[in-house]
Order: structure tokens, then sequence, then C-alpha cells
């Protein structure tokens, strides 16, 4: 149907059978379609076509009508498709960001719960006696806080005084002044020679532990 009154329109305006308007519509149609031009200007120079020219012509034009709506529909698919792939990409971002961020909240929480419980369950203390100059290169706080580790298994109460010397940043010559437990006395000695630095020149030292 459409191809017929393109046709009907390509004669009346060959013919002379249009109106001023109509005319000025079809050329400025046909510098937009090189291949309405191409129609006219074969209709023109045949003067007319018979009814076998008339059917290949309407052929042509179904043919290039079909294949422009077929490019139309391929541009609109393609660019719906990367649209939805755009899309599926940042939904899948999100999705993603968010599961992070509420790892990170579920993870913070459990380390500060973690660092409430050491302090809770610090069971050591250590006081510095008379005549000690001593002290741990990490702290007497950090001090405790690795003794404390280190006597996580241990059952209490104990107290043992010690004192030592200090040379080259090692504890040298523990000796046990008094103690509630001899088994205690020997971590501590192990743990005081081997496992600290020391700055200072002597240490004596009251540990408890609870």
């Amino acid at each position: 149907m459409e191809n017929n009154y393109q046709l009907s329109r390509i004669h009346n305006y060959v013919m002379g059978l249009m109106s001023k308007e109509e005319m000025y519509a079809m050329e400025k149609e046909a510098l937009e379609d090189p291949f309405l031009q191409d129609a006219i200007d074969g209709y023109r120079l045949q003067q007319g076509v018979d009814r076998q020219q008339l059917s290949i012509l309407q052929q042509r034009l179904a043919r290039k009508l079909e294949s422009k709506a077929l490019d139309k529909t391929k541009r609109f698919y393609s660019w719906q498709r990367l649209t939805i792939g755009l899309a599926a990409a940042v939904l899948f971002m999100v999705a993603c960001s968010l599961i992070l961020f509420k790892y990170l909240n579920q993870q913070r929480p459990n380390e500060n719960t973690e660092v409430l419980l050491m302090e809770q369950e610090m069971r050591v203390s250590t006081t510095e006696l008379t005549a000690s100059d001593a002290q741990p290169v990490l702290g007497m706080n950090q001090f405790n806080e690795e003794l404390n580790s280190e006597l996580r298994d241990y059952k209490g109460p104990a107290e043992v005084r010690l004192k030592f010397l200090v040379e080259n940043g090692k504890a040298k010559s523990v000796q046990i002044i008094e103690s509630t437990d001899p088994e205690l006395s020997k971590v501590l000695q192990g743990f005081i020679q081997d496992k600290i630095t020391w700055k200072g020149n002597s240490g004596s030292l009251w540990i408890q532990v609870k």
C-alpha cells in the first residue's frame, strides 16, 4: 500500500500533476533519499513505465523500505542490550560495595570486643620494688599484656618476688626472692630472660597473678 502510494507520487511529480507545495515536499524528500531521486530520474527518462517496470520499481522500493526498517531495529536492540548490560554492571558493583561495607562494619565490633575481653581478663600486675632502675623497652603496660598472654593457661592465684641484672639489654642472674609457686617462678625466669628486652642496670619486681 505504501509502495503504491510512493509510485503514485513519483508519477504525479514527473507528470506535473502536483501542486507547488507538494512538488517542493517531494524534491526535499528526494534530496534526503538518493534512492527516491534515482526512481524519479528513471521514471522521467522512461517517460512513464509499463506494468512490468512499475512492478520492478515497487519491488525495489519495498526492499529499500524493509532494509531501512531492519537497520533501525538492529540499532535499537544493540543499544538496548548495551544499556541493559551497563545497568547490570552498575547494580553488581553496588551490591558488592554494600556487602563489603556490611562485612567491615561487622568486623569492627568484633575487634573492639576482643580488646575489651583482653582488658577484662588481665590477671597480671607488676610492681617495681625499691632500688630497681630496669624497665622493659616496650613499656610496663605492654610487659603486663605480654606476660598475661604467656600465663593464659596458668591457674592462679600466685605471686613471685624476684631480682635480676641487665647486660646488653638482657636479664641475667634472675633470683627468686619469694614465691608461692615454683612452677610459676620457672616460667617467669624464662620469660624475663628470653622474651623481654630491658634498659637500665638492675631490676626488682613483685609479680601477682590472680
